[in-house]
């Protein structure tokens, strides 16, 4: 039976890190960082007096539970006064949400912060930096992220930690993050990098993203499943292209390495259901285009066929 406490956030007279987006990822972001530090977490129709429910990673049947009290504010409400120790905001919504939640905030954001986008797929920091050009906000500087780590959100404030996995974020655009600022992600953040090469490290995951996401939204099964043999053949065709996009990209993909970690993570998170599949369970947008999408538009620049990926892209599409 679940045992709840309350775990109170380290006091911090102004939060210089804000979380943005109050689902299962922010969530567990925000829990994470409140051990070290006080964020705010921003999201729709969260109120300072809102607390987190969080429920730990663990494979027993029960957990305990834990009350996270910290400040929390809706991301339509909030103020340039508010926001003005911040200098940090880590952008956990979905890949097809970034700039319609970054949309709110960009005036309001301090000179020199720095957005951290964190998220599946690939293409929403060009957007990113587009929408900071017509807001005239040269000033904002850019990091790329991309995280392993699961988790379900259970209700409003109420998330599970499903899996543990690596993060992996690095420096995009503008001003680079200080020692301080980055000891506090990578110790905060379990099992958390910061790489040279940010675009390689997204690209891997993505070709991971692309050979599992879709097969599972398609198939409505769980990522286990996709280990038997009858999947190896599409698997690979599925790998064959993302390496050959990345490639021309200027990005340089092993096959080995690849074939290894897509087949690795597959057994890591045998009993879970990707994100595309939950998406497609629960009639909500999925991220295919910003996934296997973002590999076949990649593809037409170059003048690539990508005939695999397009059918997946058009099979999801079509669910």
């Amino acid at each position: 039976m679940l045992q709840p406490h309350t775990t109170k956030t380290v006091a911090a007279t102004k939060p210089t890190v804000a979380i943005l987006g109050a689902g299962a990822i922010g969530m567990l972001v925000y829990k994470q960082l409140s051990e070290f530090t006080q964020p705010i977490l921003l999201g729709r129709d969260l109120i300072k007096e809102h607390a987190l429910t969080f429920e730990p990673f663990s494979k027993e049947a029960t957990s305990e539970t834990q009350i996270i009290e910290g400040m929390m504010c809706d991301v339509n409400t909030i103020t340039h006064t508010q926001l003005a120790s911040v200098s940090l905001i880590i952008v956990c919504v979905k890949s097809y949400q970034v700039t319609h939640a970054i949309r709110p905030l960009i005036d309001n954001l301090p000179q020199q912060c720095t957005l951290l986008l964190l998220h599946n797929g690939m293409g929403p920091h060009l957007d990113t930096l587009t929408l900071l050009a017509q807001h005239q906000r040269d000033d904002i500087n850019l990091y790329l992220g991309t995280t392993s780590q699961a988790a379900l959100k259970c209700n409003k404030l109420h998330v599970r930690q499903t899996g543990t996995g690596k993060t992996m974020l690095g420096h995009f655009k503008g001003k680079k993050l200080t020692e301080k600022q980055l000891a506090l992600l990578t110790q905060a953040i379990p099992d958390c990098h910061v790489s040279e090469d940010i675009r390689l490290a997204l690209w891997q995951k993505l070709v991971i993203n692309c050979a599992i996401n879709p097969l599972t939204a398609i198939e409505q099964c769980r990522n286990g499943q996709l280990a038997k043999p009858q999947y190896q053949a599409r698997i690979d065709n599925i790998i064959d292209e993302c390496i050959m996009v990345a490639n021309a990209d200027g990005v340089m993909l092993s096959k080995q390495v690849m074939v290894e970690n897509v087949y690795q993570v597959i057994a890591l998170t045998a009993n879970n259901y990707s994100s595309m599949h939950q998406d497609i369970a629960h009639q909500r947008q999925t991220e295919i285009h910003q996934i296997n999408g973002y590999v076949t538009s990649r593809a037409k620049y170059h003048h690539i066929a990508t005939p695999v990926n397009d059918q997946l892209v058009d099979d999801v599409s079509s669910l």
